[in-house]
């Protein structure tokens, strides 16, 4: 079976997101930096702890993407089109608390958290459309 369009740009959305994220760590790597080096449980390690925690954590960011995308476009695995929703649906939450409480991301990166967000939105929104649904053989051709 050839891949659907709902397939095609759920990969470019999500994929998407993912690099509008990975911009953002590197926009904001500084100031997460300053943060990490004042959190009082970190100082005991040194800064080059923080920048270890920085880097690891946003290679196991990536590295978890990068599987769920695999399985999910290429692999048909519905159990990672379900992860992806609720990682979205988490990031969505968490999104709309830190708005509603007034402690969104100021600037750039505040819009770039948005712009991942919408992005990932957009991805999840194809998983289930119904050319997605036959791709991951939840219903009939």
């Amino acid at each position: 079976m050839h891949r659907p369009i709902s397939i095609t740009w759920f990969e470019r959305c999500y994929l998407g997101g993912v690099a509008v994220g990975l911009l953002n760590v590197a926009l904001s790597w500084n100031q997460s930096l300053d943060r990490l080096v004042a959190n009082p449980g970190a100082q005991q390690f040194g800064p080059s702890f923080a920048v270890n925690m920085l880097l690891i954590g946003t290679a196991i960011s990536v590295a978890i993407s990068g599987a769920l995308w695999f399985f999910a476009a290429r692999r048909r695995a519905v159990v990672a089109k379900w992860l992806i929703t609720a990682f979205f649906a988490l990031v969505l939450v968490t999104t709309l608390s830190a708005a509603l409480t007034g402690k969104l991301q100021p600037g750039l990166s505040g819009v770039l958290g948005i712009v991942g967000l919408v992005l990932n939105g957009i991805a999840v929104w194809q998983l289930f459309r119904p050319d997605a649904r036959v791709w991951f053989e939840e219903t009939a051709a």
